[in-house]
């Protein structure tokens, strides 16, 4: 819920600073979580770069073979130094990526009190100008919060934490509760 915080331009980094520091009085502890949930914005916008980069990559590497087209001349592609330059390109790309989407949490923040505002809207709007990051706030809003109703998720005679859930973290007792 925190990432799809951190892509809701409403709210970006701000908002779960401000939400984290009411939840977590303790300043060390809430600069701790503040930069957890940081942490893993930067790691899932990583794993789109990469898997996107690999989608772009692993096309390219099919024309980088050592065929000899139809005239006799070898293919410029061939050789390891094709696959050495695609790999420093793609670690130039995931750092361009990451500045990319610190522009993002940068920009100025979306008023939060627009009744008109669409979150999906508005990053069909500027996913050219941030790609990855708008691919991941795409596949981050397509999932739903629960898909049951919240009687049934706890329908032990109403007690939300039973002797077999006693033994779940804090963090996760309130995840179940939340959702």
């Amino acid at each position: 819920m925190g990432l799809a915080a951190v892509l809701d331009p409403r709210y970006k980094m701000v908002g779960v600073e401000f939400q984290f520091k009411k939840m977590y009085p303790d300043p060390t502890e809430c600069s701790k979580q503040v930069d957890r949930i940081h942490q893993l914005c930067n790691e899932l916008v990583n794993e789109y770069t990469q898997q996107m980069s690999f989608d772009v990559s692993h096309v390219s590497v099919g024309v980088g073979t050592k065929e000899v087209d139809e005239r006799g001349n070898a293919n410029l592609f061939e050789g390891d130094d094709y696959m050495v330059y695609l790999k420093r390109r793609n670690m130039t790309r995931s750092s361009y990526v990451n500045i990319e989407f610190n522009h993002y949490l940068e920009e100025k923040i979306h008023p939060p009190n627009d009744p008109n505002f669409n979150v999906s809207k508005w990053w069909k709007n500027n996913r050219m100008k941030v790609k990855v990051p708008a691919k991941t706030a795409k596949d981050i809003y397509a999932i739903p919060v629960s898909i049951i109703t919240s009687e049934s998720a706890f329908s032990t005679s109403g007690r939300v934490i039973s002797p077999h859930r006693a033994k779940l973290k804090q963090d996760i007792i309130e995840a179940l509760m939340c959702g």
